[in-house]
């Protein structure tokens, strides 16, 4: 009993440092839009311009492209001014 459990426990240890997140869905500025039929819209919302978006959608009747209204852009944080030091 206590083998089958040291065992179990040693395998969980191992495994640990395997586990990684779940993979994030990305968000660009574009969503490519498409027309599913009986009033159903399919939406693609990972596309990171205008162009990338027209060009998903090229040939295909029944779509269209506009800015994604949940995008948010990252922002980089504001950096502290350093003041030099004087000797005095």
């Amino acid at each position: 009993m206590k083998k089958g459990l040291f065992a179990a426990g040693a395998f969980a240890l191992l495994a640990l440092p395997n586990v990684q997140p779940a993979s994030a869905y990305y968000y660009g500025p574009w969503c490519a839009y498409e027309r599913a039929g009986k009033g159903v819209i399919s939406s693609r919302c990972d596309l990171r311009s205008y162009e990338a978006c027209r060009a998903a959608i090229a040939g295909t009747p029944g779509t269209w492209c506009t800015e994604n209204p949940h995008f948010r852009p990252v922002e980089k944080p504001l950096r502290k001014a350093v003041k030099p030091y004087r000797y005095q």
